[in-house]
């Protein structure tokens, strides 16, 4: 067992970086791995989810509900695993176990299992936005940042927001710098794009793929 980190009650403050979140998102584990779906391993994922909060501070205050969502999921999760470590060594674990009680619907308290869908709603809009920002440098491409940052929010967010929070996101993507402006923000040198963004594809989409495939499998994708 690794061990978990929490900026939010540890009152440390982190900026950005790019090569540390990739490297947390390249550490992340799947002990419990059939291949084709899977949940990975409790603390190194919670550790990535870290880095993903900050990621969207570059994104503009409409964007803040969704960073501040993601921190306060992470921050259930976390004492789902500090209260029973042992039992929470592995999401899988976790998510099997509301699964056989039949309290994974549950949303107050929140069940784990639906905690942990919304980190995956975030954590395949970066995907989603990384893989468009990498096709915006294509020849000929005129994809903008805001291009890039509207279809990743229409894949994996929009469905879940209301009215307000859509309309404060439009008006933080028409906000938006140019695509190379972002990538200076977020310290992402660009003759290092292809090679960080490369990077990005390799262990995000796994994590993305294998984690919608076993809600999928398992019929909670739904869950409330």
């Amino acid at each position: 067992m690794g061990e978990v980190t929490d900026t939010v009650s540890s009152g440390t403050v982190k900026s950005f970086d790019f090569e540390r979140m990739l490297i947390a998102f390249e550490s992340i584990t799947f002990t419990k791995d059939d291949d084709v779906r899977a949940l990975p391993d409790t603390v190194p994922f919670l550790n990535a989810m870290d880095e993903v909060t900050l990621l969207f501070d570059h994104l503009g205050t409409g964007f803040g509900f969704v960073r501040a969502d993601v921190e306060h999921k992470s921050h259930i999760l976390r004492e789902y695993y500090r209260q029973n470590p042992e039992e929470s060594e592995f999401l899988d674990d976790i998510v099997q176990k509301e699964i056989s009680q039949k309290s994974i619907r549950t949303n107050k308290p929140p069940s784990a299992g639906r905690t942990l869908l919304r980190l995956m709603w975030a954590t395949k809009f970066l995907y989603v936005l990384m893989m468009e920002l990498n096709d915006s440098f294509s020849p000929n491409s005129k994809k903008t940042l805001k291009n890039c940052v509207s279809k990743a929010y229409d894949e994996a967010l929009k469905e879940h927001h209301g009215w307000p929070i859509r309309t404060a996101v439009s008006v933080a993507v028409n906000l938006l710098p140019s695509k190379e402006d972002f990538l200076k923000s977020l310290h992402v040198q660009l003759d290092k794009r292809e090679e960080y963004l490369g990077r990005v594809k390799n262990s995000f989409g796994p994590l993305v793929e294998k984690m919608y495939a076993y809600y999928d499998h398992y019929k909670i994708l739904d869950l409330p």
